[in-house]
C-alpha cells in the first residue's frame, strides 16, 4: 500500500550467503523490439514466478527468492520498460502486461504456475488469472490487492510530504552501495543493492547519473489501470496486507518532519488508512477462493520488512494440495 505514495511518486536478509549468489538472467523475445528479462534463482519442483511492483525489477527479490528454492523452481520477471527488459513505445496496459507473462511461460515451456506479485503486479495477477485460468495454480498478492483505478484522485487527497524523500546528498549518490543505504534509511528496510543497479544508471566513477526507466512509462501504466475483476479469479489466492496503524508506520522518518510536513503526513494517514481497510474487505468479499493475512506495522515492501513471517505464510499457502 505505501508503495502507492512512495514508489509510484518516486519514479522514481537473513541468509547472507544466498544474497551473494548471482542468479541467472534469461532473455525472452516476445516479438521484434520486445525482449523481457527473466531471473532464474534455481530450485526444483513446481514453478513459481515473482512479479515486481511499479518502478522495480525482478532483482528486488534477490535477497528473498532463495527461501523457496528448496521447494520450488523459482523465477522472476522484469516487466517491459524496466531494468534490462526492452522499452517499447507501446504495451503498458494491464492486458498486454498479462499477455507478456503468458508469452514468457510459453517460452519456458511452463503450462501452469503460481504467481506472486508485489504492489501494482497485483493488477497483472488478477488479469492473468481472469484471462488464462487454466495456467494458474495459485496467486499470492504481496500488499498488491488494491483497486488503483482512482490513483490520481487518491493522491490529490493524500499529499506526499516532501521530507519523506529527502534530497540525496553527494555522498548518498556516490555509489550503488550508498544509494542502497539511502533508500534503506528513508524507507526503513534493507533495500537490495542489486535492485539499485538494475534500476539506475551509474557513471564510470560509480556515481549515480539517473534512472534506467523514464517517468513516462510508469505514467502510462498508472493511467491505464482499471478496477480488478476479482470475481473472475477462480484459483486459490492469498492476500498479504501491510496494515499501518500510526503515522510513523506510514512514514518511517516522520519524527524529522517539520510542522507542515507532519500535517501533510496526518492528512495522508486519514485518507489512506480507510482506503486500506476498505480494500482488504473488498478482497475478502469478492475473491471466491481468497484468504487474507494482515501484518500490523509492516511496510509496503512487506517481504523485506517482515521476511520470516511472510515466507512462513507463503510456504504454508503454496504447500497446500
Amino acid at each position: 500500500m505505501k508503495y502507492i505514495i512512495r514508489c509510484w511518486l518516486f519514479t522514481l536478509s537473513f541468509n547472507l550467503a544466498a544474497q551473494n549468489d548471482s542468479p541467472n538472467a534469461l532473455f525472452v523475445q516476445l516479438e521484434p523490439g520486445v525482449t523481457l528479462e527473466v531471473v532464474d534463482w534455481g530450485g526444483e519442483g513446481q514453478p513459481i514466478l515473482f512479479l515486481a511492483g511499479l518502478g522495480n525489477t525482478a532483482h528486488v527479490y534477490d535477497n528473498f527468492a532463495h527461501h523457496f528454492t528448496d521447494h520450488y523452481k523459482v523465477y522472476g520477471l522484469t516487466r517491459r520498460g524496466y531494468g534490462a527488459s526492452s522499452q517499447p513505445k507501446y504495451g503498458y496496459d494491464i492486458p498486454t502486461l498479462a499477455q507478456d507473462i503468458k508469452g514468457v511461460l510459453d517460452s519456458l515451456g511452463i503450462s501452469k504456475i503460481s504467481l506472486i506479485g508485489h504492489s501494482i503486479a497485483g493488477d497483472e495477477l488478477t488479469e492473468f488469472a481472469r484471462k488464462y485460468p487454466e495456467r494458474v495454480d495459485k496467486l499470492i498478492y504481496l500488499d498488491a490487492a488494491y483497486d488503483r483505478s482512482n490513483f490520481v484522485d487518491l493522491m490529490q487527497k493524500a499529499p506526499y510530504p516532501p521530507q519523506a524523500q529527502p534530497i540525496m546528498s553527494a555522498a548518498d549518490s556516490s555509489s550503488s552501495l550508498q544509494v542502497s543505504a539511502y533508500l534503506s534509511r528513508i524507507f526503513g528496510m534493507d533495500y537490495p543493492e542489486s535492485e539499485v543497479l538494475a534500476t539506475r544508471v551509474f557513471g564510470s566513477e560509480g556515481k549515480l547519473e539517473g534512472a534506467v526507466t523514464p517517468d513516462r512509462i510508469g505514467i502510462k501504466i498508472i493511467l491505464g489501470l482499471q478496477p480488478p475483476a476479482y470475481q473472475e479469479v477462480k484459483s486459490p489466492a492469498l492476500g498479504i496486507f501491510a496494515v499501518f496503524n500510526h503515522v510513523n508506520e506510514l512514514f518511517p522518518n516522520y519524527e524529522i518532519f517539520d510542522h507542515n510536513n507532519k500535517l501533510m503526513a496526518h492528512q495522508a494517514m486519514e485518507v489512506l488508512r480507510p482506503y486500506l481497510l476498505d480494500q482488504i474487505q473488498i478482497f475478502m468479499d469478492q475473491v471466491p477462493n481468497g484468504q487474507v493475512v494482515q501484518f500490523s506495522g509492516a511496510d509496503h515492501f512487506i517481504f523485506l520488512t517482515h521476511e520470516r513471517e511472510v515466507v512462513a505464510e507463503m510456504l504454508k499457502f503454496l504447500d497446500k494440495p
